[in-house]
């Protein structure tokens, strides 16, 4: 029998007094018995994270591994007991201010580590600021708009008195985030933290082999087990055991007879009424299994006499990009050039574990709430699974703790559906940390060869390219890898001639999937890299060999046809000019100054641009409505994961109806209320959805002025909408509700349905390509510092220009771009995971704060020709050029080419030359 303790202690100012069983963490006690969920795990419970920091008599400590008995008589307080929405602490109002917010799942921690700081220290340096929160991670901003927030807290609480800034804009200021509020009070409630009456637990039973065939399931002794209500395996899905539209071949649970095909596979799902009877059930369901021969390689996959995969054999899928004559152009070359070029599997890590709370609602529909980056689609890979119509499914998509492309598998989703479809209870299935790292998509490892050709003056001839990509043991739309990868492999340069073909194979890895930037980064690394080793052997200055071969606007792309939408790479790269002139001197200056010493400076620079035009359709849809209260609504479906896509359609529709953001109310990502707007990855959702938003706004003003001006007596356009309603000349207001009234009576629709599509000309329209010719590009500069005896790197500065069309939200964008760049900083030096070795964040290395550069964003707005206010995309091409940037300057700095990712010191030291000259010149300056 349990024996329980009473434990008290002062919790957010008020005395508490709970009774425990033997075991329990503080935080399992905050988040389970108390509600108090602004408090987060991220790791298994391991101290790794810093998203479960609580204070303890004024002491930052990782509530995950306190024993909640060492509480008792002491003080703790959570990001609830800091302060209220009403009236926020000074780091709380910092945090919004200085747009530090993102997903929000790491900002109670990092919060309140920074209140304990400055309680000891009210003016601490950089130094130790950076010293006091390096164990709290954050994935989404870079850390950079943190420190700030600290710094500027600080101030206000010495009593310093903050720089009085005028009102910004609507379009074009940096509004604060609209979910912001609620995520440093910690009144956001993510998938995990929700709870309803009867809920259920579900756990996994997962294959520890990496390939083998599944021989026999029996779920008898866990269904004795105390607290199991069911054990459900394949013969349990009522519709299709698949994934069929996203992964071809994936299963949901794998059935005797089937095959598991990596570490992690599911093979079944049981139900228990507390998590510990669960995963106790999962470990006593019987598998046995039949081990099959496996491959992590992709070259070994496909080498002859490689044990298959699938029946079929294990290429996935191949691409080609053909036009020119290649012998000619590499003919007309005074140099060709070889290369190979190497990146590795990379884990998302988003802080959020994937979480799926499903139900039965009360209309009957099996309902998911969790996070998804297309809810539309996961809506409908449910549905066949289960044997539903898509209208007896509806998915809710609640505030998510960062995706990254991450959350577009719909498995867990379609897991939890079939949990809840049984037992007709609320189940809430969430992974571990490293269930996350087994089974959740990674980033797809490349291996690439170029061969290309230039004249002496450094114009671009031919182009030879064969990629290689390993996309695991599924699908997970690896498939169309093949043309994202060449596609940032030719870059924004004009070819004379192109043979490029990709080749995506299966392994026994775990499965692939979209990563920020979804297929190109790899490709963009190498291309940018290559063009750098171009640039010192024919002495060219490597900006003057990019402007020289750079597109714009007219230029035909190295896919055979010239983009659709406006370019400004150009413009990207003469923005970075006067950076990258000034750190080439600073270099050159610092280098000959510590010419005895053991460290060297370096600069180096790399370009991308990224296609963000559709497949198949070109429209989205959003709509609005006006409320019988004259309140007003806009309904879209582009899911908030921390890049601020609620707020920045809020911005859009403001803009169109001439109302203040807090006129407005916002449904965003729930199939049962909002329309299918598209797909959202690769950086569309401001362009496609905010241009439906734009239109949906703009449809409901004329309607309500039509409407007001027949009111009135007035004609339309001598009407005025405003906050209060619409105002007529001569001072007299008509009510929106009013307004509302009015169309409710003469049976006028409340409701309008906004359109974007691209006004493409009919020939445009006729010979388009499978994606629309869209691309977004920009230019990152790199300075780092290299230890010439460990090999070890300090990235000190990142200069990062992106044309953005427009920027709605500046600090927006600023915020996107500077967690992308620590994002691929992480790529270049740090994270690599490897299957069967890497199980979390123990082992797998995340940058941390001590790892941020300084990061100066240089926003470029060549207005886009359709795109709503001239935006374009960002939030995924932020993340191309940094990577290659950082090896070029690592070149630079010491000689040493690093080909394959990530550059670990014992990479760089091992690639360094004999002898490093001093101080480094550059090759395209010397003499």
């Amino acid at each position: 029998m349990t024996e329980f303790k009473s434990v008290s202690f002062v919790l957010n100012g008020r005395e508490t007094t709970i009774q425990v069983g033997p075991g329990r963490t503080l935080l399992s006690v905050l988040r389970e018995d108390l509600d108090l969920t602004g408090t987060k795990q991220a790791c298994d419970c391991e101290g790794e994270c810093g998203a479960c920091t609580v204070l303890v008599d004024g002491e930052a400590i990782r509530s995950c591994l306190m024993p909640v008995e060492r509480v008792a008589g002491r003080r703790v307080v959570t990001i609830e007991g800091l302060g209220t929405r009403e009236g926020l602490h000074p780091v709380q109002q910092a945090f919004i201010e200085q747009g530090a917010v993102q997903c929000g799942f790491c900002t109670p921690g990092m919060i309140l580590s920074a209140v304990a700081l400055l309680e000891r220290e009210p003016e601490p340096s950089r130094e130790q600021i950076v010293g006091a929160m390096e164990g709290n991670l954050c994935r989404c901003t870079g850390y950079s708009k943190i420190i700030k927030a600290i710094e500027a807290a600080a101030a206000a609480m010495r009593g310093d008195t903050p720089p009085t800034t005028p009102d910004d804009p609507v379009i074009g200021g940096s509004q604060t985030r609209v979910d912001a509020r609620d995520k440093v009070t910690g009144a956001a409630r993510f998938a995990e933290d929700i709870k309803m009456p009867g809920l259920l637990y579900a756990a996994l039973v997962r294959s520890p082999l990496p390939h083998a065939r599944v021989r026999r399931v029996d779920g008898g002794t866990a269904m004795e087990l105390p607290g199991v209500i069911r054990v459900l395996t394949a013969a349990d899905v009522p519709g299709h055991n698949d994934l069929e539209g996203y992964s071809r071949n994936e299963h949901l649970l794998a059935a005797p007879g089937d095959s598991v095909r990596m570490i992690g596979d599911a093979v079944a799902l049981v139900v228990a009424e507390t998590p510990e009877a669960a995963k106790a059930a999962a470990a006593a369901v019987d598998v046995e299994y039949e081990p099959l021969p496996h491959t992590y390689d992709a070259l070994e996959a496909i080498s002859p006499g490689a044990a298959p995969i699938y029946q079929d054999g294990n290429l996935l899928n191949s691409e080609t990009i053909q036009h020119g004559d290649l012998a000619q152009a590499m003919s007309d070359a005074e140099l060709v050039l070889e290369t190979h070029y190497r990146t590795p599997f990379m884990e998302h890590s988003a802080l959020e574990r994937e979480t799926v709370l499903s139900y039965i609602d009360e209309q009957g529909r099996v309902t998911v709430v969790g996070g998804h980056q297309e809810p539309h689609w996961a809506q409908g890979w449910t549905a066949n699974m289960l044997a539903l119509p898509p209208d007896g499914v509806r998915v809710i998509t609640p505030p998510m703790g960062g995706a990254f492309g991450g959350k577009q598998d719909p498995w867990p989703l379609m897991a939890g559906a079939l949990a809840a479809y049984h037992v007709r209870r609320p189940v809430r299935l969430t992974y571990s940390r490293r269930e996350s790292f087994d089974a959740s998509p990674k980033r797809h490892p490349y291996s690439m060869d170029y061969r290309i050709g230039a004249r002496e003056d450094g114009t671009l001839t031919g182009l030879s390219l064969r990629i290689l990509a390993n996309t695991g043991a599924y699908d997970a739309d690896g498939y169309f890898i093949p043309y994202y990868a060449l596609v940032a492999g030719g870059g924004p340069y004009r070819w004379q001639a192109v043979d490029a073909i990709a080749r995506v194979v299966y392994t026994n890895a775990p499965k692939a999937g979209q990563m920020r930037g979804f297929g190109t980064p790899q490709s963009t690394l190498a291309l940018e890299c290559t063009l750098d080793e171009l640039a010192t052997r024919l002495g060219i200055d490597p900006l003057e060999l990019r402007l020289r071969n750079a597109i714009d606007d007219e230029t035909s792309t190295y896919l055979g046809y010239p983009p659709a939408e406006t370019m400004g790479y150009r413009q990207c790269l003469e923005s970075i000019r006067p950076h990258y002139e000034a750190a080439l001197a600073a270099a050159k200056s610092w280098n000959t100054a510590h010419a005895g010493g053991l460290l060297r400076r370096g600069v180096g620079l790399a370009g991308m641009w990224y296609r963000f035009g559709k497949r198949g359709p070109i429209a989205s849809e959003a709509h609005a409505e006006l409320h019988l209260d004259g309140q007003i609504a806009l309904y879209f479906s582009a899911p908030d994961y921390g890049q601020g896509t609620t707020t920045v359609m809020a911005q859009l529709a403001a803009e169109a109806l001439g109302l203040p953001l807090d006129r407005l109310h916002l449904v965003n990502a729930d199939t049962a209320r909002t329309p299918d707007s598209g797909i959202q990855g690769a950086s569309r959702s401001t362009y496609w959805v905010g241009g439906a938003v734009s239109s949906a706004a703009g449809l409901l003003r004329s309607r309500i002025l039509q409407t007001a001006a027949e009111l009135l007596d007035q004609p339309p356009d001598v009407l005025r909408l405003s906050a209060e309603g619409v105002l007529a000349p001569q001072g007299h207001l008509l009510l929106l509700a009013e307004v509302a009234e009015e169309m409710e009576r003469i049976g006028q629709s409340r409701k309008v349905r906004g359109v974007f599509a691209p006004q493409l000309d009919p020939q445009q329209m006729d010979s388009r390509p499978e994606y629309l010719p869209f691309f977004v590009s920009g230019a990152h500069l790199a300075e780092v510092e290299v230890h010439l005896e460990t090999g070890q790197v300090q990235v000190i500065r990142i200069v990062a220009a992106h044309d953005v069309g427009r920027a709605i939200n500046p600090q927006g964008v600023r915020g996107q771009v500077e967690g992308a760049v620590l994002m691929s900083l992480g790529a270049a030096l740090l994270e690599e995971y490897l299957p069967g070795i890497s199980t979390g964040f123990r082992d797998y290395y995340l940058p941390t704060m001590r790892c941020a550069p300084e990061i100066v964003v240089i926003p470029v707005e060549v207005p886009s020709r359709w795109g709503p206010q001239g935006a374009k995309g960002l939030g995924e091409a932020a993340s191309l050029p940094t990577a290659p940037a950082i090896l070029n300057a690592i070149h630079h700095a010491t000689g040493a080419r690093i080909r394959e990712l990530p550059a670990t010191a014992e990479r760089v030291l091992a690639a360094m030359p004999p002898a490093i000259e001093t101080p480094a010149e550059t090759p395209w300056s010397a003499g």
